[in-house]
């Protein structure tokens, strides 16, 4: 449960939301971080929902269950991070802020829209600056410079990452080495005693066919079985575990080159999270970080025990004016943001 609210109803709230695939997460929080409300739905990405209206609508019912669980309105939230899988494009940027007006009319002008890759950036460093690199069900990546430059990857990214990525490549090889043009596989075992699965073939025909074919979240099950099947040595998955985290190395660094962080001189804070990379033993986040100093100079990474909702809490408390660049009032608002969480089982994908 949330800690009742202990400021004044009239106190000014905060709202970060992570909205990805998998759910949508919300947090409201007083200035010093005290989180005072939780909101959890469904997709919150325009790309994944069945339709941008239902995305918006999950979204929009996270925020009102943490609204509601603080005590307040939208009117109390004088600043607001929304951190939205599927904010890729300008255009998908002005279809939020068109949604988020026509619902809100009353909220302050105090917010921003962005991708969700920027979710988790303050985790690592309560000012904003560096990279994020997510693998969750997808993988997003972005990055804030020295002097405010943004970039994230959207679809500029032109591989499969995260449970997707090592999905995607498991089946392909699966089948390949079904049609004898591929190496064998254990993954060819464990893919079909996970799934229940005779043969490859009927693996292949359910993953396909026209009707009643696996969900996307069925699709993605089985990434812990990939990277299981990499530990025990399998060469073709260690090869899918491998080549993940290479990918999420070199879009890394186009995102330090982008943002002037390869310029900086400075370390660079990497902020991984998602549940591929934070799973414990990740060979993917073994990979990432064994080639990420070749992509990025300087990479400081950081295991964030914070979820990416804290962080964009964190955004919506840095852009609402207060100084998250004193180091000392930072770390006692991240102490506090810290010590109210909802139970880890509530944001648990």
């Amino acid at each position: 449960m949330i800690r009742a609210q202990t400021e004044s109803p009239a106190a000014a709230l905060y709202l970060g939301v992570d909205a990805g695939n998998s759910k949508t997460a919300v947090l409201v929080s007083t200035a010093s971080g005290e989180v005072v409300g939780a909101g959890r739905s469904g997709c919150g990405d325009i790309y994944g929902a069945p339709t941008p209206e239902n995305a918006v609508a999950e979204v929009f019912a996270a925020v009102r269950e943490a609204l509601d669980q603080a005590g307040a309105d939208i009117q109390a939230v004088v600043g607001a991070a929304f951190r939205l899988a599927g904010v890729d494009w300008p255009e998908d940027q002005r279809y939020w802020d068109t949604a988020l007006t026509r619902q809100y009319p009353g909220m302050p002008a105090g917010r921003s829209v962005l991708n969700d890759g920027y979710a988790a950036l303050r985790c690592g460093d309560p000012s904003g600056v560096g990279i994020s690199v997510t693998g969750g069900t997808a993988a997003a990546i972005a990055a804030r410079g020295p002097g405010g430059e943004l970039w994230d990857m959207g679809w500029r990214g032109q591989h499969a990452m995260g449970a997707t990525g090592l999905a995607d490549e498991a089946f392909r090889a699966v089948s390949l080495a079904e049609l004898g043009l591929a190496p064998q596989t254990a993954l060819t075992e464990a893919l079909l005693a996970h799934y229940g699965k005779p043969t490859a073939e009927a693996l292949t025909h359910w993953l396909t066919r026209r009707e009643g074919r696996a969900s996307s979240r069925e699709r993605t099950s089985c990434a812990r079985v990939v990277t299981a099947t990499a530990a025990a040595g399998d060469p073709v998955a260690v090869d899918i575990v491998r080549a993940q985290g290479h990918h999420l190395a070199r879009y890394a660094g186009v995102a330090a080159r982008r943002t002037g962080l390869a310029r900086s001189g400075r370390p660079v804070t990497v902020v991984l999270s998602g549940s591929v990379l934070m799973a414990e033993g990740s060979p993917v986040a073994e990979e990432l970080l064994a080639v990420l100093p070749t992509h990025v100079p300087g990479a400081v990474p950081h295991r964030s025990s914070l979820p990416p909702v804290a962080g964009a809490l964190l955004d919506a408390l840095g852009e609402g004016g207060v100084m998250l660049t004193d180091p000392v009032l930072a770390d006692a608002v991240v102490e506090r943001v810290t010590g109210t969480l909802p139970p880890r089982e509530f944001l648990a994908t």
